[in-house]
C-alpha cells in the first residue's frame, strides 16, 4: 500500500548532475560560494560546512569546550535524540530544561533553574520549524553568562521577528538532511558571529571520494523513491528505519563534500517554493481541525512565522489514541520523539543533574504527533488526515 512521506525536500536530476560534476572536479569548488551565501542570508560572520547538522552541533559544543572546561550544557528535555548524541560525543556534562507543550519552546522557569545550577551553554532547538521566544531566552542566558547555541536544524523557512531561524545565536546550526526542506543529500553548517568567528581553523576531516559517492547515491535514491507512489518500497525495509527515532552516535565532524554543496545550490530556489507550500498545507490542516475536541495544535508565538516542517498537534494517547493508527501512518501521520532525552540510556552517563520536574516533556512524549505539510500530500489525503485526527467522518 502507498505510504505518504513524513517530510519532503525537493530534489532534481539537475541537482544530482551538478553534484556529480563537482565530485569530478568540473568547475570551481562550490563550497566557498555556499558559505558566503549562508553568511549573507543568515547575517553570520563566518560559516563552516559539515557532513551533517549533528556534526555541526558537535563542532559548536567542542568549540565552546575550548573556552569553558569542563563544559556543562543544558539541553531541552524533549528534542531530537541527535542533540543528546552531539553533547555526549563532545564530552559535555548534561543538564536539562523542560519544554512548554503549548509552544514547544523552553519553559522559562525550568531554564532559569538550570542556568542557576551552573550551565555554561544552552542549546535551543525550535522543533518542526516553530520559532521560540528568542528575546526571553537570550535575556536569561545573558544574565547567567551562558553561551547560546541555536540549533535551527528544523527551522528552514521559519523566522522570528522577520529574521530566519539560524540568524540569532552567536553559534547557530543548520541541517541539510533529506527531510529538512533544503537538501544536497546530506550536510550541515555552523554559523559563527562576533568573537566566535575569529576562532582558530577547524580540524574536521575532508570528505573523501567514498563519502562523496555515497552522498550522491543517497541523493539519487531519494529522488527516485521519495514520492508517494514509491515511498512504500524503502519504508518497508526495516533496517533503513525511515520515520523512526533512534539514538545514533555523533560522528567526528567531517567537511561537507563538493557534490552536496553543488546540489544545495541548485535546490535552493525549489526549497523556497516548497516552504511556501508547507505553510499553505499547514493552514489547510489547521482550518480543518479547528473546533475539534480531540486535537490541541501547538501554538505559534505572535512574533513567529513557523516553517511547518511538519504540523505538531497533541492528542490524548498520541498515535495509539486514533481509531486507525495504521492508516494514519500510511498517510504520513507520525509520532514525535518516543521519550524524553533524559530517558535515553546512552545519555545517562553524561547527565550531571536531574533536579526539577519534566511535566511538559513527558506529556509531549505521550501525546505529540505530527502531520505532513509538504506539497506531495494530495487534498484527498489531507481531508482523510483531518477526519482521522479530528475524530470526524471523512
Amino acid at each position: 500500500m502507498r505510504r505518504q512521506l513524513p517530510a519532503y525536500s525537493p530534489i532534481t536530476l539537475g541537482g544530482i548532475a551538478r553534484g556529480m560534476a563537482h565530485v569530478a572536479r568540473l568547475g570551481a569548488d562550490p563550497r566557498p560560494r555556499l558559505a558566503a551565501r549562508l553568511c549573507r542570508e543568515y547575517t553570520a560572520d563566518a560559516a563552516r560546512l559539515y557532513g551533517s547538522g549533528t556534526q555541526a552541533l558537535r563542532a559548536a559544543l567542542e568549540l565552546v569546550f575550548t573556552r569553558r572546561h569542563p563544559l556543562r550544557v543544558v539541553l531541552p528535555v524533549f528534542t531530537c535524540f541527535d542533540v543528546g548524541a552531539a553533547a555526549v560525543a563532545a564530552g559535555a556534562q548534561i543538564d536539562f530544561y523542560d519544554v512548554d507543550p503549548e509552544t514547544l519552546g523552553p519553559d522559562l522557569d525550568s531554564l532559569r533553574a538550570a542556568l542557576h545550577r551552573g550551565a555554561q551553554a544552552v542549546v535551543v532547538t525550535p522543533l518542526y520549524g516553530y520559532p521560540v521566544d528568542w528575546d526571553a531566552i537570550a535575556s536569561e542566558a545573558a544574565h547567567a553568562g551562558a553561551v547560546l547555541i541555536e540549533d535551527a536544524a528544523q527551522g528552514h523557512g521559519a523566522s522570528w521577528r522577520g529574521r530566519p531561524l539560524g540568524s540569532w545565536g552567536p553559534l547557530a546550526v543548520l541541517s541539510f538532511g533529506r527531510g529538512k526542506g533544503w537538501t544536497g543529500g546530506a550536510g550541515g553548517a555552523l554559523l559563527l558571529r562576533g568573537e566566535w568567528a575569529v576562532e582558530a581553523g577547524d580540524a574536521a576531516a575532508p570528505a573523501g571520494w567514498a563519502t562523496e559517492c555515497r552522498v550522491l547515491a543517497q541523493l539519487a535514491a531519494q529522488w527516485a523513491l521519495g514520492r508517494p507512489a514509491l515511498y512504500a518500497l524503502p519504508a518497508a525495509i526495516p533496517w533503513l528505519g525511515l520515520g523512526e527515532t533512534s539514538y545514533r552516535d555523533a560522528p567526528l565532524p567531517r567537511f561537507l563534500g563538493r557534490g552536496a554543496a553543488g546540489s544545495l545550490e541548485v535546490h535552493r530556489q525549489l526549497s523556497e517554493r516548497e516552504g511556501a507550500a508547507r505553510r499553505a498545507g499547514a493552514r489547510l490542516l489547521l482550518e480543518g481541525l479547528a473546533g475539534s475536541r480531540t486535537v490541541r495544535p501547538v501554538r505559534a508565538l505572535a512574533a513567529a512565522t513557523p516553517g511547518y516542517l511538519r504540523l505538531p498537534v497533541r492528542l490524548a494517547g498520541g498515535l495509539s489514541g486514533l481509531s486507525d493508527p495504521r492508516r494514519a501512518l500510511r498517510l504520513g501521520v507520525a509520532p514525535s520523539y518516543p521519550s524524553t532525552l533524559k530517558a535515553v540510556p546512552e545519555v545517562h552517563g553524561s547527565i550531571v543533574s536531574l533536579e526539577g520536574q519534566w511535566r511538559g516533556g513527558e506529556e509531549l512524549a505521550q501525546t505529540l504527533v505530527t502531520l505532513p505539510t509538504h506539497s506531495l500530500a494530495a487534498d484527498r489525503e489531507r481531508r482523510e488526515i483531518i477526519a482521522l485526527v479530528g475524530g470526524r467522518e471523512a
